[in-house]
């Protein structure tokens, strides 16, 4: 089923743009909280130690320096700017805020960066994007013409298809592109075949594909072989051979997180973990994952609990915990911390909201209300509930920019902007729009609704994402 874009219901989504993409992007640059996250190409997590005043900061080779410059929130980096006075250094500061300022406007992008250029023809820096010949093929590239989304918009995934199509459509009616874009939709409910429903789309004359949505299906698409306009993927694949030509792969990846995680706590000083999560694939899969980045910082992992439906949260922390249980008056005159193990100084929390709920009280009461806990957005359910999320206090997670700057509102649960992939939606757009942009210009990422968007070398789009730690039941 194919439908194009009405009017009418472009009057009426306008009542659902909460924000525009600067407004996101600013949240994010405020949520970044203090700037610690790694972007994947960075063997270690980022030391933002001596910004800006002392010399060792800016003593890095190039990259290392760009990618410091990277985790400083916009609004620190125009103070810095405003009282710099070594050329060298006022041209990196000019450089960042032109790559933050201007990151979802390719046109403004690409014109700031040749003014710079002219303004600063001997910095270093002028190795971190092409020369002005390539910078105008950038201004000169054609926007898609039309666009057609393979989403499922009728059965189980419908509610995400949905969330995605709203989110985009968002997007695309802020952008004021809609006089010379056309959007269509395809239901990929309505046909298991995601190759044949791919060929539809060019029938239609799409010059640009976003979806499908699903892993597998993603994986069909990959499997086809030949993908003849460019394809923003709403999901990654599992291998790790090279994606055919104009596919890309975009979406929440649980891995990207979980990398960040462990890149977050090794920040903050950490260096033994137990980690908490689910006995199912997903627990597996991101325990699996996050142990081997924690691992390959240095870090070691003391012990993991798996939990189910059918444990016993309390008999299990205690357990994980070692925690002296026994009920004697003699207990209290042991300190809190010497009645639990104490082979570890952080705690990896991969739990969904109802069961983090139980697990944190849980995790304090037993002795460990001193250590760190970390997560993932699983940890929040994206939708503001502070009577609920008091349970959670204390526990520092990663999220998407969008589901952030959501939570500081109200409204009804159902309400499709709580919906993450809302915020995916809107990228997808920018993405859609600009994805020659990240190729030409990879060390300059779009600052989205989903978190900072960069483009690796084997077409996956990686997700650098907020931090924030939940108080009063708020994030």
């Amino acid at each position: 089923m194919t439908r194009n874009i009405l009017i009418s219901f472009l009057l009426g989504l306008s009542a659902l743009v909460l924000t525009s993409c600067a407004s996101t992007q600013q949240l994010f640059q405020h949520t970044l909280t203090g700037g610690q996250q790694s972007t994947e190409t960075a063997s270690n997590p980022v030391n933002l130690q001596g910004f800006p005043n002392d010399p060792i900061f800016w003593q890095a080779n190039t990259t290392t320096t760009w990618d410091k410059l990277q985790h400083i929130a916009l609004p620190e980096l125009k103070s810095a700017e405003a009282t710099a006075t070594d050329p060298n250094i006022t041209g990196w500061l000019k450089l960042a805020i032109i790559s933050k300022q201007y990151s979802t406007d390719t046109t403004q992008l690409v014109n700031q960066l040749i003014a710079w250029r002219s303004e600063n023809p001997n910095h270093t820096a002028n190795s971190l994007f092409p020369g002005n010949g390539e910078l105008n093929s950038i201004l000169n590239a054609a926007p898609p013409r039309h666009v057609v989304l393979l989403l499922p918009l009728q059965g189980n995934l419908s509610a995400s298809g949905q969330a995605v199509r709203d989110g985009y459509l968002s997007a695309y009616y802020k952008s004021g592109t809609k006089n010379s874009q056309t959007i269509s939709f395809t239901d990929t409910n309505s046909n298991p075949n995601i190759a044949a429903l791919y060929q539809q789309a060019l029938g239609q004359g799409a010059d640009t594909v976003v979806g499908p949505l699903t892993k597998e299906q993603v994986q069909q698409l990959v499997s086809q072989g030949s993908i003849s306009v460019p394809t923003i993927a709403l999901n990654y694949t599992d291998g790790w051979g090279s994606l055919p030509a104009n596919l890309y792969e975009f979406g929440l990846s649980p891995v990207h997180e979980s990398k960040q995680l462990a890149e977050k706590a090794w920040q903050a000083g950490h260096k033994r973990a137990l980690i908490i999560a689910p006995q199912d694939e997903w627990g597996q899969r991101v325990v699996k994952n996050a142990t081997a980045s924690w691992n390959s910082l240095g870090g070691t992992v003391a012990d993991t609990f798996y939990f189910t439906k059918q444990t016993d949260m309390s008999q299990g922390i205690a357990g994980l915990l070692h925690a002296n249980t026994a009920n004697n008056k003699d207990n209290n005159k042991i300190a809190p911390a010497q009645q639990r193990r104490q082979d570890f100084d952080v705690i990896f929390l991969l739990a969904a909201p109802q069961n983090a709920r139980q697990i944190l009280p849980l995790i304090k009461y037993y002795y460990a209300a001193n250590i760190p806990v970390f997560s993932t957005s699983v940890v929040y359910s994206g939708f503001p509930s502070p009577q609920k999320d008091s349970d959670l206090n204390g526990v520092t997670f990663c999220d998407t920019p969008w589901t952030l700057q959501m939570a500081g509102t109200s409204g009804s649960e159902n309400d499709v902007r709580f919906n993450r992939m809302y915020a995916v939606g809107r990228d997808a757009f920018l993405l859609g729009n600009q994805i020659g942009r990240l190729n030409k210009l990879p060390n300059f990422p779009i600052y989205g609704s989903t978190g900072a968007l960069s483009l690796t070398s084997d077409h996956k789009i990686y997700r650098r994402l907020a931090w924030v730690q939940m108080h009063d039941g708020h994030a």
